[in-house]
């Protein structure tokens, strides 16, 4: 009956069911009882472990507090921050100087080309004038044959 008693208890303990007085039972249960020498060991186990004294912690710094390395990298990151938009900022720039520029060279070229086509009209009307020449060719063809 005992045997029986603890094997449920046992049961339910390793279940994770079992209440504070029912571990208690448990305990005074396997102390009279012969046998289950693994049970003993573990639960003398748990009570060595209750009865040892906690290692003295620190106590965590507060929420408020920066540590030096946290404040030099907050220096830090501001600063790399900074000189982005520094940089970027002098690239921006140079770009609408390089954009000027090349609009500035588009709009010569297309004075230019309009110089050029307006010549090219001029030559068109005096087109006239190589017919005199093309005689002069043809008659000095004919002259040599």
């Amino acid at each position: 009956m005992m045997r029986e008693k603890i094997e449920v208890l046992l049961e339910k303990y390793y279940e994770g069911k079992t209440s504070l007085e029912e571990e208690k039972k448990i305990k005074k249960l396997l102390l009279i009882t012969p046998g289950y020498e693994t049970e003993k060991q573990f639960f003398l186990g748990l009570e060595v472990m209750k009865s040892m004294e906690p290692t003295p912690r620190s106590a965590p710094k507060t929420k408020g507090e920066m540590g030096l390395w946290q404040k030099v990298a907050a220096v830090m990151v501001v600063f790399i921050g900074l000189y982005w938009l520094f940089v970027d900022h002098q690239s921006k720039r140079e770009e609408a100087i390089a954009y000027a520029q090349v609009m500035e060279a588009f709009s010569l070229i297309r004075e230019n080309m309009e110089k050029g086509t307006t010549s090219l009209g001029a030559m068109k009307e005096m087109k006239h004038l190589n017919k005199a020449n093309e005689l002069f060719n043809i008659n000095e063809k004919e002259e040599q044959q």
